[in-house]
């Protein structure tokens, strides 16, 4: 009988402690989720900053008008440290937390091993060889901020928590963006884009393309572009750079679906000079009510007048229409539009803009890269 008595005095107290165990755990368990729970609310938010600072940052660096390499990655980083305090006022960013790279445009995809080295394309000259920013946003030991405080883990001895979070953003040179793809027969100078892009917002002008001219904001008047009257700098023939007629019907049929071939920076084409504004008006009716973003051809240089004009063709820009003259004169009649983003001389596919295909420097768009 005592025997008996002494077992079942030790399965009571065997279970006693079983329980408290259980309980233990059960409280570690409890204290532990809400420190995660903490954990992964704070990583979403350093998630969100670091999203939104690597585009920013490339934002900066695709629309910065600074000449100088050097000043244009800087304005970008102070970009992104900004917009970071912005989201989070409490973080800061160290100078090695904002990281410029270079992302092939065909995959798009991050690379960690390749990203800092800079691509020796020309196209990418004016932000030394790059198209990218990796930004990475940290509390831990060792960086600006200070590690996550824990709540319920400290009872057993962990008092912090490191965390962080990295995204990359690149300037995404692809067709995406632009519905009918393929550029319309119309000139732009580079020079009154640049006027345009001066506080950075290109999409805040008035694009006006006339029979013998072109204005933005009213301003026809830039260096390197023509004066006044000087041939028909509107319309575009991107065939050839020789002289040659170009009809009414072909013209509408480049307005309704793009130009045909290919039209590759660096090269010279011809002006088409005539009013091409009527016969393609429900062409460019369509392009005005499904608010169509499509490339013109820039140049930088041009010689002679009417259909002996030869320009030679600098990169792309986008273009929205939003209105047309039809009749009157030369220097009254005009397609109306707005800028959109600039897309060459900075990583520009020199390779060419054929209709139906990725132009070559199509509209630009920031994106977060593939990883």
């Amino acid at each position: 009988m005592i025997i008996k008595k002494c077992n079942r005095s030790f399965k009571k107290g065997n279970f006693t402690i079983q329980l408290i165990g259980l309980i233990f755990v059960g409280l570690m368990m409890a204290a532990f989720a809400v420190d995660f729970a903490y954990y992964f609310a704070a990583q979403n938010l350093l998630q969100t900053s670091a999203d939104s600072g690597s585009l920013a940052a490339a934002t900066a660096l695709y629309r910065d008008t600074e000449v100088d390499p050097a000043a244009k990655l800087s304005n970008a980083k102070f970009a992104a440290q900004d917009l970071v305090q912005e989201n989070t006022p409490e973080l800061r960013l160290a100078e090695e937390d904002v990281t410029f790279g270079f992302i092939d445009p065909a995959t798009k995809t991050y690379n960690a091993a390749s990203f800092t080295i800079p691509s020796v394309n020309p196209d990418y000259s004016l932000t030394n060889g790059y198209n990218a920013v990796r930004l990475t946003v940290r509390q831990a030991e060792g960086s600006l901020n200070k590690p996550l405080p824990t709540f319920f883990a400290r009872l057993f001895g962990v008092d912090h928590m490191d965390t962080g979070a990295q995204s990359i953003a690149l300037i995404d040179q692809t067709v995406n963006g632009i519905t009918n793809g393929g550029l319309r027969p119309m000139y732009v100078c580079e020079a009154q884009f640049k006027k345009a892009m001066e506080d950075g917002v290109p999409e805040n002008n008035v694009v006006r393309i006339y029979g013998d001219h072109v204005e933005v904001d009213g301003v026809q008047n830039q260096a390197g572009c023509p004066e006044l009257g000087s041939g028909n700098w509107g319309f575009a023939d991107l065939r050839n750079c020789s002289p040659d007629a170009v009809g009414s019907s072909t013209i509408r049929d480049w307005f309704a679906t793009g130009f045909p071939g290919t039209v590759n920076v660096g090269e010279c084409y011809s002006s088409s000079p005539g009013n091409f504004i009527s016969s393609a008006s429900n062409e460019l009716d369509k392009l005005i009510s499904n608010k169509t973003l499509f490339p013109l051809p820039l140049y930088d240089s041009w010689s002679g007048g009417g259909s002996n004009t030869k320009v030679n063709v600098s990169g792309f820009v986008g273009f929205k229409m939003t209105g047309y003259k039809a009749n009157g004169s030369a220097d009254s009649r005009y397609i109306e539009g707005r800028f959109y983003r600039h897309a060459c001389k900075q990583g520009c596919n020199t390779g060419g803009a054929a209709a139906g295909s990725t132009p070559g420097g199509s509209v630009v768009k920031i994106r977060l890269a593939s990883r």
